[in-house]
């Protein structure tokens, strides 16, 4: 097994996963499922501790390669259309007129890169970086090819291609983290919420458990009002009754929700823990009985859902580390 260092943060998210309210009631159901927390508890225990998961912004780290990239790609790009006006060699004129088609080209596909990294398609950003990177050397070999030298580029691009292996570095390692965590949480009983959880402890370990339980409640807060606050645009936008029946009803259950999180915060200040646990899950309650209503008879999906879901998760993050809190 790896070192105890490695393994005890990792621990600490498990208990917390494990331990929350909602795990908690699906384990009492019966010996046999509290016995398989224990067992994943185990297994996912002795996993983290031979894969430490680092809590670098992989990330970020990638888009910061990639965002210098392009403006290295553009001041090359630009270089080569200014050196363009200058020259009447026919064979100079098309070797730059090839590498500011590339140099575009390269920049363009780091963009793509970007989106692709921001909607977590990986295998596609990568793919793109790789095309650029291509495409950089397609404008040294059209020197080479043609003039037989280098191009007065060299260096530009040198630090052009430092700059995309950095992001591919950091994005391969974004794919490894994410898949540690991956299988970390398999066998859990609520595999996306352990996820959740430990991406959201590895984010801010620094903060202790009292300074993770008030910053998860805070991201709840500010999930719940931006739900009530899009509710209030649509209630000046919608033209159907039914609709806006409903889209009244939902406003009133978000403002309690909105109301039962703020009241948890000075609870937590208090160590207040199970009024904070029972102010958070008062919220969630809330949230439900909104769908409730607009799923009614006719099972209508509500145009809330997606950011009801991305709540949901934030609560239920909320009452781990509380639930943890509450237990030391």
């Amino acid at each position: 097994m790896g070192s105890l260092h490695g393994l005890i943060p990792f621990c600490l998210v498990l208990v917390l996963v494990l331990s929350s309210n909602h795990l908690i009631a699906k384990a009492h159901k019966n010996s046999t499922n509290q016995i398989k927390v224990e067992a994943d508890f185990k297994i996912i225990a002795e996993l983290a501790g031979k894969n430490a998961i680092p809590n670098a912004d992989f990330q970020g780290l990638a888009k910061l390669a990639l965002t210098k990239a392009i403006s290295n790609g553009n001041a090359i790009y630009h270089r080569v259309n200014s050196l363009l006006l200058k020259t009447s060699d026919m064979y100079t004129t098309r070797s730059l007129t090839g590498c500011s088609t590339n140099y575009k080209d390269a920049v363009g596909l780091i963009n793509k890169s970007l989106a692709a990294l921001d909607a977590k398609n990986y295998d596609d950003a990568k793919t793109c970086i790789t095309d650029a990177l291509a495409n950089s050397t397609k404008c040294e070999d059209r020197f080479e090819e043609l003039l037989q030298r280098n191009s007065p580029f060299t260096f530009m691009k040198a630090k052009f291609g430092l700059l995309c292996l950095s992001g591919l570095k950091h994005i391969n390692l974004l794919v490894q983290n994410e898949r540690l965590i991956t299988e970390g949480c398999s066998q859990t009983l609520d595999k996306e919420l352990c996820k959740s959880t430990v991406v959201f402890f590895l984010e801010n370990k620094g903060l202790g458990l009292h300074g993770l339980a008030k910053l998860a409640v805070k991201k709840a807060l500010q999930d719940g009002t931006r739900i009530h606050n899009h509710i209030s645009v649509l209630l000046k936008t919608t033209s159907d009754q039914c609709v806006l029946k409903k889209l009244k009803s939902c406003s009133a259950f978000y403002l309690t929700a909105i109301e039962k999180i703020k009241e948890s915060l000075p609870a937590l200040d208090c160590n207040r823990y199970g009024d904070a646990s029972t102010g958070v899950g008062a919220a969630i309650d809330s949230a439900e009985t909104c769908e409730g209503v607009f799923a009614g008879k006719s099972n209508t999906i509500s145009p809330l859902t997606p950011m009801k879901i991305e709540f949901s998760k934030q609560v239920s993050i909320s009452l781990v580390v509380i639930k943890k809190l509450a237990g030391n």
